[in-house]
């Protein structure tokens, strides 16, 4: 393990520059500061079709795209050396060590190298030579021939797995430290897709990077419509029907991919959000006549709202959300409080001049791209819980994410898993998180070990891990972790393997306990509950509820009694088709 100590940029809560030097067991002193920088009633219109070519098109246009600037910036990062000299800082630590803590090496690495603004520099603003620069474009629908620009940054997250049910498309760059399974009804466009705002990664990369399995039960188009198109998917576990991936580039094995970038911001990304809960509220949200509204304070660049499970009727009874003409200009900081599953209806929304929808000219895109939902402490959070208008705004979910809804335009940062499921065609659409001003970080973002890669594939728990709880699954420590090249989950997520779960982060050597079961931890894989109860069972309870997670098949998520009790009217969508509610007062095909 190898500690640093740098020198780090940071806004203030006021947001002046500030430096600060924070000594962390130091071996090197790395810089990398850098200048600082009428609402309609009628409904959402349709989204245009996509169109799919059969055949690819040749030569594609790269309109829009900003070409880079051959001046270097005023600050460029210097190189760390392997031999520091004696000399003082010129900022230096209050009370500095002799010798550091952790022996040094003569090849440090260092997470904090890179800028972490916002939610990270690759994972929040465009990225990539060439890249977009300016506010992303409406949805439209895809003109291969001319692209609006390009971005290299990931545009979907999931530091579990990604989990393709009943969907259309998915934008953009994506990376799952889990595995990625793509159903017979799910997802059938990745990177690009028919309908969107089509500024994508640049040619030559890896777009679809996988830290577990690839699975495909259907054909996926991938970044294909065009000979100049073409990228690589890449995966460190084993494939099932990885030709049914089809790429101008190549579908890749690599069981020794280096994925430490993207398990360094899964740590930081949950740090970030647990220091954002923090900040205190500026602005004010009510729920008046199914209306809810965002009221922005007049002089903070950063508005910033708290809404507490006490307040989720700003949710539950929203028919529209709305934010006031003075949260234009502003950062948006949107902090949703609360454990357990937690369900946000995705109502229209209407940006500062009245506009909903999102093709151009309608919901401002510089307005979505200015906002962040933030869910700290939910277990599993639902957009969409029954409706299905464009959600806009990035998320940051630290644990897992289900998309019902029929489309998200924003950056998707998920900690856990990603369940994408709708009946309605649900997409997502690629947007960066650029707002006006950056949000504020806390002091000791960066203090975290890091480590060299791990060069063979990864490997089960070591069998003299501590001892653990002999009746539940636990998170193993970061001690016992760090040999093997991997970052330490919560006790929340190991609590899956309970029930025999199969993936992350079951399968990753990251828990243990007596609890634990399932083939990964030396057992058999349970047999799965039956997937449709019926209901002739005396057993059953009154009315439609919901199935426990105990009770479901592996690869399933438990939803709760509120959504079940639609399908007592015979609902015919999500969750009544997905084998999720019992009892004797569920109605239709799905329950006879």
């Amino acid at each position: 393990m190898k500690w640093v100590e740098f020198q780090l940029c940071r806004r203030s809560l006021s947001f002046h520059s500030t430096l600060l030097t924070t000594t962390l067991f130091f071996t090197t002193t790395v810089s990398i500061c850098e200048p600082d920088e009428g609402r309609t009633d009628e409904p959402e219109p349709t989204r245009p079709p996509g169109p799919r070519t059969d055949s690819p098109t040749p030569d594609p246009g790269t309109g829009g795209e900003t070409p880079p600037t051959d001046d270097p910036t005023s600050s460029p990062t210097k190189s760390p050396t392997n031999d520091p000299t004696d000399a003082p800082t010129s900022s230096p630590t209050k009370s500095p060590t002799s010798s550091p803590t952790v022996p040094s090496t003569s090849s440090p690495t260092t997470i904090c190298e890179q800028s972490f603004t916002n939610l990270g520099e690759g994972f929040s603003e465009a990225t990539g030579n060439p890249h977009f620069e300016g506010c992303y474009p409406g949805i439209t629908g895809l003109n291969a021939n001319n692209l609006p620009g390009r971005d290299d940054s990931v545009a979907v997250f999931a530091g579990g797995n990604f989990m393709g049910v009943d969907a259309a498309e998915v934008e953009g760059k994506v990376v799952v430290l889990g595995s990625l399974t793509v159903e017979s009804a799910g997802p059938g466009n990745f990177v690009s897709v028919g309908a969107g705002s089509h500024v994508i990664p640049n040619s030559g990369g890896d777009c679809i990077i996988v830290g577990g399995d690839l699975k495909a039960e259907k054909n996926i188009q991938v970044f294909n419509q065009s000979p100049n198109m073409k990228c690589d998917i890449v995966y460190k576990g084993s494939a099932v029907d990885s030709d049914r991936w089809k790429t101008n580039g190549e579908v890749r094995h690599d069981p020794n991919y280096d994925l430490r970038e993207y398990e360094t911001m899964k740590f930081v990304l949950g740090r970030k959000s647990m220091f954002w809960k923090t900040l205190p509220s500026t602005g004010t949200v009510d729920e008046k006549w199914s209306t809810t509204t965002f009221k922005c304070s007049d002089n903070d660049d950063i508005q910033v709202f708290n809404i507490y499970p006490s307040d989720f009727n700003v949710f539950d009874k929203a028919t529209s959300y709305q934010f006031q003409k003075n949260c234009e200009g502003k950062t948006i900081l949107i902090n949703v409080h609360g454990s357990g599953n937690i369900g946000i209806k995705a109502a229209a929304m209407y940006d500062f001049d009245g506009r909903m929808g999102y093709a151009p000219g309608q919901f401002s895109t510089c307005f979505t791209e200015s906002i962040l939902w933030n869910f700290p402490d939910a277990d599993t959070v639902d957009i969409g819980n029954g409706d299905t208008s464009e959600f806009h705004g990035s998320l940051l979910v630290t644990g897992n994410l289900i998309l019902s809804t029929s489309g998200h335009s924003g950056r998707t940062m998920v900690l856990g898993d990603i369940i994408h499921d709708s009946p309605s065609g649900s997409e997502f659409h690629s947007y960066q998180f650029a707002p006006p001003f950056a949000l504020p970080d806390p002091e000791n973002l960066c203090d975290i070990p890091t480590f060299a890669p791990t060069t063979t594939a990864p490997t089960k728990a070591p069998t003299n891990a501590p001892t653990m709880d002999p009746n539940g699954c636990k998170a193993l420590p970061q001690e016992v972790l760090t040999p093997l090249g991997k970052w330490a989950t919560n006790d929340r997520e190991c609590k899956k393997c309970e029930n025999g779960h199969k993936w992350w982060p079951c399968d990753a050597g990251l828990c243990g306990g007596g609890g634990c079961k399932g083939g990964h931890f030396g057992g058999s894989d349970p047999t799965p509950a039956p997937t449709n109860a019926g209901n002739g069972n005396s057993n059953l309870p009154n009315g439609c509820k919901a199935i426990p997670q105990k009770d479901l098949p592996n690869g399933k998520w438990a939803t709760n009694d509120n959504e079940c009790k639609k399908c007592e009217n015979g609902y015919k969508w999500w969750p009544c088709n997905k084998e999720l509610c019992h009892g004797k007062g569920c109605k239709g095909k799905h329950f006879d």
